[in-house]
C-alpha cells in the first residue's frame, strides 16, 4: 500500500503547470469568549473559509477562539509570509468595536475594562492591515465582526458621558487609500456603524454568501462581492446589506479558468490579457490551484483507505502543510498508541456501561462500529450537521441528560459546551475533541431517547399548567373586577339621592357604632 501511494504521488507531480502568483491569508474566528457573550458561528467560519481559500491555492494561516497571544503570533506568522505576496487575504469573524474611528478585533480572552485595555487587549485592524501593505500588489479584507457587542456597551458606560461618544456600534469605515496601495478590497459583513446578525445555520449570513461565491470559475473579486452583497440582503429580509470598498484597477480572479487550447494570463493591476499557449495539464478547465486541490485530496482518500503509518507520514511528507495534516498526525497517534488506546477504550467503555446501567443508556462498544470510534470530531465535521441555535440547545439538553453537565441550554457552544461534549466523548471511549461527528451525535441522539422524551413531556406538561394557572387567574381576576363593579352600582342606587350633609352623618353614626363595638 506504501508503495501505491508513492506511485501515486509520482504520477500526480509529472506534467505539473507553473506555480501561480503568491497567494497568502490570514484567517481567524473567535467566538468562544470568556468575558462576554459567546458566538456559536466564528469558529466554523473561518474553518470553512481556510479551506476554500487553500483550494484557490492560497497559504493560509489560520487560528479559532484564540487568545491575545495566541492572535498576536498568528499575524507575525502571516506577516512574514506576506511580504511580497501578489495577494493578501484578512478574514476575521468574531467580536470586533470600534473607538473614535479605529477598528479592534477582540481575542477570545479580552475583559475591556477601561480605555487603557485596549492597547493590551485587542488588536487594530490597521495593525494587520499595514503587514499587507508590504509589496504586495492586491489586499482584501472581509471583516464578519459587527455583531452587536457588550464589551463596548461596558466601556462606554465607564468611560462616562464626556468620552462615551467615541465608542461606536459595528465597525468604522475604512478608506481604500489607507491600505497604501491602489489594489485594495476592503468589505464588512454589514454598513459601517451597523450590526450584522449571527443567523441560525453553522455560518453567518455573510460568511454563508462569501464562501458560496468566492471560488466560482471566471468571476472577477467586483462580481463575487455583489453577488455576496444581494445574497446577504435577501437571506436576512433586507435587514443587512454589505458594505464593499474597492479600488482596482482592471479585474482581479481568484479562480480564473482557461480553455482548452489558450491561457489567459491576467495582470493583478492591470485589465490587459495576454494569450499563451496552454501548457499540459490533467484538466483543461481547471486552475491549478484546483488541480493542487484535487491531487491533494485524492492522495488523502488513498491513505485513510490504508490506515496505516507509512502511508499517514508518506502524506505528511508530500503535504507538510496540507488540509489534513492534523487528521494525519492524529492517525499516527493512535496507531502507534495500539494496545494502550484499545485499553484505554475498553477501560472507558466498561465504567460508561457500569455508569449508565440504571438509565439504560447504550454503550459506545453496541452502537458504534470500531472504525467510528477513531475518527475524530472536528470544527469541520461539526459544522458539516448543519446545526442551527435549536439544534445546539437540544444537544446541549441531551448532554446535562448523561451528567455532563454544560449548564444552561443556550444553544452557544462555548468552554462549558465544549468540556461537557469532550468529558461525554471520554465516557463513551471516543477520542475526546470536544467536537461531533455525525456518528457520535447520532450515540447521543440514541443514548438520551428515553430521557429526553420524558424531558420535552414535563416541558409540554408544564407549559400547560402554566397556562391553564394563567386562564383560571384571569377569571378570577374578571369576576372579581364584575363583582366589584356590581357592588359600586347597587351602592350608586341605594344612595344616589343623599346630599353630602346627609352622607356626613350617617357616616358619623356609623362610626359611633363601630367604634363603641371595639370599645366593649
Amino acid at each position: 500500500m506504501f508503495k501505491h501511494v508513492i506511485a501515486v504521488l509520482t504520477i500526480l507531480v509529472v506534467g505539473t503547470a507553473p506555480a501561480l502568483a503568491k497567494r497568502v491569508a490570514l484567517v481567524i474566528g473567535n467566538g468562544a469568549y470568556e468575558h462576554t457573550v459567546a458566538l456559536p458561528n466564528p469558529a466554523n467560519d473561518a474553518e470553512v473559509m481556510a479551506g476554500k481559500l487553500r483550494g484557490l491555492g492560497f497559504d493560509v494561516v489560520s487560528g479559532t477562539d484564540q487568545s491575545y497571544g495566541d492572535m498576536r503570533r498568528t499575524v507575525m506568522k502571516f506577516a512574514k509570509k506576506a511580504y511580497g505576496a501578489d495577494i493578501a487575504i484578512l478574514f476575521y469573524a468574531g467580536h470586533g468595536m470600534q473607538i473614535a474611528g479605529q477598528n479592534l478585533l477582540v481575542p477570545v480572552d479580552a475583559k475591556i475594562e477601561d480605555e487603557t485595555s485596549l492597547d493590551f487587549e485587542t488588536i487594530s485592524v490597521d495593525f494587520i492591515m499595514r503587514q499587507m501593505s508590504k509589496d504586495v500588489k492586491v489586499q482584501m479584507v472581509f471583516l464578519d465582526a459587527c455583531r452587536d457587542n457588550p464589551l463596548a456597551r461596558t466601556l462606554a458606560r465607564r468611560m462616562g458621558p464626556s468620552r462615551s461618544g467615541s465608542v461606536g456600534s459595528g465597525l468604522a469605515e475604512i478608506k481604500v487609500q489607507e491600505t497604501g496601495g491602489e489594489g485594495s478590497v476592503i468589505a464588512f459583513a454589514t454598513s459601517p456603524g451597523d450590526v450584522a446578525l449571527d443567523g441560525e445555520g453553522a455560518n453567518s449570513p455573510f460568511t454563508s454568501a462569501l464562501i458560496r461565491h468566492i471560488d466560482t470559475p471566471n468571476a472577477s473579486i467586483q462580481t463575487v462581492m455583489t453577488r455576496v452583497t444581494g445574497d446577504v440582503y435577501d437571506s436576512t429580509e433586507k435587514r443587512q446589506r454589505p458594505w464593499v470598498n474597492a479600488s482596482l484597477i482592471g479585474e482581479v480572479f481568484l479562480n480564473k479558468q482557461a480553455d482548452a487550447s489558450t491561457t489567459q494570463v491576467a495582470s493583478l493591476g492591470d485589465s490587459a490579457t495576454t494569450t499563451q499557449p496552454a501548457a499540459p495539464a490533467p484538466s483543461a478547465a481547471a486552475t491549478q490551484s484546483t488541480i493542487d486541490w484535487e491531487r491533494e485530496k485524492l492522495v488523502w482518500n488513498t491513505v485513510k483507505e490504508s490506515d496505516t503509518i507509512a502511508d499517514y507520514e508518506a502524506y505528511l511528507s508530500a503535504y507538510p502543510n496540507g488540509t489534513f495534516t492534523n487528521f494525519a498526525r492524529n492517525s499516527i497517534k493512535r496507531l502507534q498508541s495500539g494496545s494502550q488506546v484499545a485499553a484505554r477504550n475498553s477501560s472507558a467503555t466498561d465504567a460508561a456501561a457500569a455508569a449508565n446501567q440504571n438509565t439504560g443508556v447504550a454503550t459506545t462498544a453496541q452502537a458504534l462500529p470500531d472504525p467510528q470510534k477513531a475518527v475524530p470530531g472536528t470544527p469541520q465535521t461539526e459544522a458539516a450537521l448543519g446545526w442551527n441555535r435549536s439544534s445546539r440547545r437540544e444537544v446541549q439538553t441531551r448532554l446535562n441528560l448523561t451528567g455532563n453537565n454544560v449548564g444552561r441550554p443556550d444553544g452557544a457552544f462555548g468552554p462549558k459546551t465544549r468540556a461537557g461534549v469532550s468529558s461525554w466523548q471520554t465516557q463513551n471511549g471516543l477520542i475526546s475533541t470536544g467536537y461531533f461527528t455525525a456518528a457520535q451525535y447520532a450515540l447521543l441522539t440514541s443514548q438520551t431517547a428515553t430521557q429526553y422524551s420524558a424531558y420535552i413531556a414535563e416541558v409540554n406538561r408544564k407549559r400547560a399548567a402554566a397556562k391553564t394557572t394563567s386562564r383560571s387567574t384571569t377569571r378570577r381576576a374578571n369576576n372579581t373586577t364584575s363583582n366589584r363593579t356590581t357592588t359600586t352600582q347597587r351602592n350608586n342606587n341605594s344612595g344616589g339621592g343623599m346630599n353630602p350633609a346627609g352622607a356626613a352623618f350617617l357616616g358619623g353614626v356609623v362610626g359611633g357604632i363601630i367604634g363603641g363595638a371595639i370599645g366593649r
